[in-house]
């Protein structure tokens, strides 16, 4: 595959922020065919359990997917990070392991529906072994020890799964002096590590709450305005209530967002939703259609 034609499909998905991206990929992917790529997902904020998986997570499904097609790649990792959870204080092992079945069983309804080569991996199944402790000890940073575990998560990855691809989001695609994003992960592994690594960025997720309309696709905190993936979800009624809060004037960005994630839908799998209703009743749909 020629370049060109990577950074003209990369260019054109909304869902994907394409310079960031273009500047971590390796052009040896367009060669190479086979092996995986992963990205990882959290359960908690450093303050609060997830209350649900929100239907954001579709946006790093179906970019995945996009990119595995892309790169003929044979599958998808989804590393939920269940043994970092833990750490919290707020958090119980009956209540990270309960989230973490739930989460693991609907992303199962999602490759199942949308035939999707995604497997699920929690990080508990491996970074107690003596194997994932050896790779942590070759991770010689001076950033924190959660740094070194996500380094350590990649190269892990890289060797066991054979990955070449990692996939994260990111709030904005410029550049920020405040605060850090995955970029600072995946530099420092550029650093490091010798062995040969891309790296892609999708967008956030959003919420319809206009005092934090910007959120990780995988999380969602108690008292947002924001869809989630359960079967009762009602998709009307929360956009309706955020209408009464912040008015119609502020949602607009929102709702186009999740018309972007069914586009990405429809264009990804062969699980197709009605064109003859409007965005909300179509995101309710494809809810449905999971939860059937």
């Amino acid at each position: 595959m020629e370049w060109t034609e990577v950074e003209k499909i990369i260019g054109n998905e909304p869902l994907v922020y394409g310079q960031p991206t273009l500047k971590m990929l390796q052009h040896s992917l367009a060669q190479n065919k086979g092996g995986a790529l992963y990205y990882g997902t959290g359960l908690t904020t450093p303050k609060a359990v997830s209350v649900g998986l929100p239907f954001d997570v579709l946006i790093l499904i179906l970019v995945a997917e996009k990119l595995r097609r892309l790169f003929d790649m044979e599958r998808i990792h989804h590393h939920i990070a269940d043994s970092h959870a833990l750490t919290n204080s707020f958090c119980t092992s009956e209540g990270v392991e309960a989230l973490s079945q739930e989460y693991k069983d609907i992303l199962g309804r999602i490759a199942r529906l949308g035939n999707i080569a995604l497997q699920v991996k929690f990080s508990s199944e491996f970074d107690g072994s003596n194997e994932y402790q050896e790779v942590l000890k070759t991770i010689h940073t001076d950033k924190s020890e959660y740094v070194q575990r996500e380094l350590t998560d990649i190269l892990w990855y890289q060797k066991k799964e054979d990955v070449r691809l990692k996939l994260g989001w990111l709030v904005q695609g410029g550049e920020t002096a405040v605060g850090f994003d995955e970029r600072l992960y995946d530099r420092e592994f550029r650093k490091l590590c010798k062995e040969e690594m891309s790296f892609a960025y999708c967008v956030s997720g959003r919420t319809f709450d206009k005092q934090r309309m910007k959120a990780p696709p995988y999380i969602s905190i108690e008292g947002e305005t924001r869809i989630l993936l359960k079967p009762n979800e009602d998709v009307r009624k929360k956009y309706n209530e955020a209408v009464q809060k912040w008015g119609d004037k502020n949602l607009g960005g929102a709702v186009k967002h999740l018309s972007l994630i069914l586009r990405l839908w429809e264009k990804m799998t062969d699980s197709q939703i009605p064109h003859d209703m409007d965005t909300l009743d179509r995101t309710q749909y494809l809810i449905n259609s999971i939860f059937s």
